[in-house]
């Protein structure tokens, strides 16, 4: 409970640099903001490989089945437990690069600066309290799937599915992390220190 506090707390390190403009904040917040954009990289791109998974888990499951005759069931929902792991694991990424979809009537057309100031104060009224509340509510979910070690519904289909609904919270810290770093560099285009550190 405390870590998830500090957790919380620490998300408003970019308002925090924002409001008392202090150099220290500053360095402090684009260090996290490195790091966090790191661990979502470094997570996603590892979890991309799944795709090729898929891919080559489908052939296999097609040729078994309509050359062979052979079904194996826990092949099948392997498809799509690694399909539900990559979309999970990736989401992040896609808004920390900024290739999430986004309805822009006006954004798209905005200078640098209201696109900033929209991305500050959409991160920290809507991207944060869906992250928190999305760990909040998953919490009991996963604890009684980790509490009966639930497996799948089919007799013969994977054993693990508390594993697969791990991934919930993990989904929410990694678009929180993104969002930290969406944050950041909003603050920096806002504060103009953005500019400050490319001359």
């Amino acid at each position: 409970m405390l870590a998830a506090l500090c957790a919380c707390a620490l998300l408003l390190l970019p308002a925090l640099a924002l409001a008392l403009r202090t150099s220290m904040l500053f360095r402090l917040t684009d260090t996290l903001s490195g790091i966090c954009a790191g661990i979502v990289t470094g997570v996603s791109k590892t979890v991309m490989w799944a795709g090729l998974a898929i891919v080559l888990i489908q052939v296999a499951v097609v040729i078994m089945r309509y050359v062979f005759g052979i079904n194996y069931i826990w092949l099948q929902e392997l498809i799509i437990w690694l399909f539900g792991i990559m979309f999970l694991l990736t989401a992040a990424y896609a808004l920390l690069v900024d290739e999430h979809v986004r309805v822009d009537i006006f954004y798209r057309d905005a200078p640098p600066r209201r696109k900033a100031l929209v991305n500050f104060i959409g991160t920290y009224l809507f991207l944060f309290p869906v992250c928190i509340l999305i760990v909040w509510a998953a919490g009991p979910y996963i604890y009684r799937a980790w509490d009966v070690m639930e497996g799948s519904r089919e007799a013969s289909g994977l054993p693990g599915v508390f594993l697969l609904k791990s991934m919930i919270p993990a989904f929410a810290i990694l678009v929180a992390l993104a969002g930290f770093t969406l944050a950041s560099q909003s603050v920096a285009v806002l504060s103009g220190h953005a500019t400050e550190e490319a001359s």
